[in-house]
């Protein structure tokens, strides 16, 4: 990875961003055979031998699961010491390493955009108490986003958004569950069954009501600006939830806000 990441640095002369994270959906942990338990001090030991790979001139590393003795890493990355690099970090605990190793983070888009500015606010916190600064660094932040001509269509586009999130991560037994995440008759079975359907249809209304940005072009720069102001969103992670959307973002929306 690091020889990868390194040689694209090279051939791009030193236009690498390097985003680096964990992964939470046990599919992944079950195909490469990690325990989820192992999961956190294996990223960061992989995180480690990648960065004193670009920074050594020859490798030499003893840790609990990869030791390497005088190895030569090739090529070395063109930007010195190596390219700016950001961990992705949703949890409290991963912020608050990220931090007491001076990393930069990308945060995620599943949290609430409250959450994100009370996270945010942690992590700048955790960065002073240990002799870093928030000046001067991007702070990614990932938004899924919904336009629309009208309120209606975009809320719709959400919608399936929100419902395409929960078949990527809900065991199959349950995505029956949210065919439609908006109508009376799927909020009334959640109430009556609580045990069952409801967690699942409180937390896809969760995304709708407070993590993905949803309306017109106009609503949506105004929404924009408005987490600028609230939660310093000043970096924005895109992910448009339709084509539709990503034209209008680029075409009727960006020039609202830049």
């Amino acid at each position: 990875l690091a020889e990868e990441v390194a040689l694209l640095d090279v051939l791009s002369e030193g236009r690498v961003n390097w985003g680096a994270g964990r992964g939470f959906d046990r599919n992944e942990f079950q195909a490469f055979d990690v325990k989820k338990e192992d999961s956190y001090p294996l990223f960061r030991e992989n995180v480690d031998i990648v960065l004193k790979a670009w920074t050594d001139e020859r490798l030499t590393y003893d840790g609990k699961y990869h030791s390497y003795e005088d190895v030569e890493v090739l090529p070395k990355p063109h930007q010195k010491p190596h390219p700016p690099l950001w961990m992705a970090s949703s949890s409290l605990e991963a912020i608050g390493w990220a931090a007491e190793n001076g990393f930069s983070i990308m945060m995620d888009p599943h949290s609430t955009h409250e959450e994100i500015g009370r996270k945010r606010s942690f992590y700048e916190g955790e960065l002073e108490k240990h002799g870093y600064s928030i000046e001067g660094r991007d702070t990614p932040v990932a938004r899924l986003l919904a336009i629309g001509d009208t309120h209606e269509e975009a809320e719709q586009i959400a919608a399936a958004g929100a419902q395409w999130m929960f078949k990527s991560y809900l065991s199959p037994e349950v995505h029956h569950m949210i065919s439609d995440l908006r109508s009376k008759e799927a909020r009334a079975a959640a109430a009556d069954n609580p045990t069952s359907m409801g967690d699942d249809m409180s937390a896809a209304q969760r995304y709708l009501d407070g993590v993905i940005i949803y309306g017109t072009p106009g609503e949506v720069a105004d929404k924009l600006l408005q987490l600028q102001d609230d939660i310093s969103l000043d970096y924005l992670l895109c992910a448009p939830l339709s084509h539709g959307t990503f034209m209008k973002l680029t075409e009727e929306v960006l020039p609202r806000i830049l």
